[in-house]
């Protein structure tokens, strides 16, 4: 597992291959041999090996979710997905299951069922904030923006200093051209996380659709202090001092755009 875990396969192969050596019978092990063939592409192998674990343990979660995996890998989504199912009946640790449910619904363009396993997740663990991403996307790609405002809402009504959430329903209100309350948004996202790159990056571009040039210039030019400077900063600095009608100071960022990049 370790070796797994480290990326190092050919270690994580002789390991299983010793253990099972010394224990024939370890379901465990054929387990982690199949989830090795899986990663090695072997899936006819792997399938015949997970479906002589299913005789012997009919009720381990691992042998359905291993299933899962290569329906998965053979574009099979809904069979991967009654599978997981069925693991989700014999486990007691169900978010990571609900987590690779929502996976295969997104593979599958079901947005809606997506995002209902992905909440799932942060019913959970309010801190799981891979499984809140997906659900903003989920409302991203239906463009439900406003079920995207008021599920954030209430997310950070139980979390009020998560700096992800306040940032995600900042871009929720910029896609509705809601930019005071963007700004709102993005400003306690900063507050929270002073060296937010990507907060003060909207902050910047939510100040320039309000035609506040110079404080979208001092956002952007914090970006550029917090880390290495972008080609995408740099441009839009250019921009905004075009706007402000300062020719010779935007091509002096333009410049450094083009050097950048």
């Amino acid at each position: 597992v370790h070796y797994l875990d480290t990326g190092k396969h050919s270690l994580a192969k002789k390991a299983v291959q010793l253990g099972l050596q010394q224990h024939p019978t370890s379901i465990d092990l054929k387990l982690l041999e199949v989830e090795i063939l899986i990663f090695d592409n072997k899936l006819e192998l792997a399938t015949k090996k997970v479906l002589k674990i299913e005789e012997l343990a009919p009720h381990n979660e691992e042998v359905f979710i291993q299933k899962a995996t290569i329906y998965s890998k053979e574009r099979k989504h809904k069979e991967a997905i009654n599978n997981l199912n069925i693991a989700l009946v014999h486990s007691d640790d169900k978010v990571d299951i609900w987590s690779l449910i929502g996976m295969e619904y997104l593979y599958l363009d079901d947005f809606e069922n997506a995002r209902l396993n992905f909440a799932k997740c942060i019913e959970v663990d309010c801190e799981d904030y891979s499984a809140l991403y997906n659900v903003v996307y989920c409302f991203d790609m239906e463009k439900d923006h406003e079920e995207a405002i008021a599920f954030l809402n209430s997310y950070i009504d139980k979390n009020p200093y998560s700096e992800v959430a306040w940032h995600q329903l900042g871009r929720q209100y910029f896609v509705l051209n809601m930019y005071n309350e963007a700004l709102t948004s993005f400003d306690y996202a900063v507050l929270i996380d002073e060296s937010f790159i990507g907060a003060y990056l909207e902050k910047a571009k939510t100040y320039e659709q309000l035609e506040a040039y110079e404080d979208a210039i001092k956002n952007y030019m914090v970006t550029l202090e917090l880390d290495d400077p972008t080609a995408f900063a740099y441009a839009r600095i250019g921009e905004c001092y075009q706007e402000l009608g300062k020719p010779e100071m935007a091509i002096n960022f333009y410049k450094k755009a083009v050097h950048e990049d």
